[in-house]
């Protein structure tokens, strides 16, 4: 990644000169790092699981949480920053909250 830090980095609409996004780049490093989410359809319900990679000593326990509940029929695991998860959470629950 020989673009990373010369300003082609600042925006997800910007290519850099060798014709890359370097924020999806990003986005793609950032899921590659962190663990495994996945849902399971059955024929009663679904299961939810995520991989819980504990990189230091120094994290409270439960804060770094990966399953969230949208609704009472709606869940959703996630993959990558939590951050960026916890805001397509709240905007999902804002839609829900819409439809009822």
């Amino acid at each position: 990644m020989s673009s990373i830090g010369t300003g082609y980095d600042l925006s997800a609409s910007q290519f850099s000169p060798e014709g890359r996004v370097i924020q999806i780049e990003y986005a793609s490093k950032a899921v590659e790092n962190s663990g495994t989410a996945v849902a399971i359809e059955g024929k009663d319900g679904v299961v939810f699981a995520v991989e819980n990679i504990v990189v230091s000593r120094l994290y409270e326990q439960n804060s770094n949480q990966r399953i969230f509940n949208i609704d009472t029929h709606i869940g959703m695991v996630v993959a990558g920053w939590l951050a960026d998860a916890n805001h397509l959470v709240e905007r999902a629950k804002e839609e829900c909250s819409d439809y009822r």
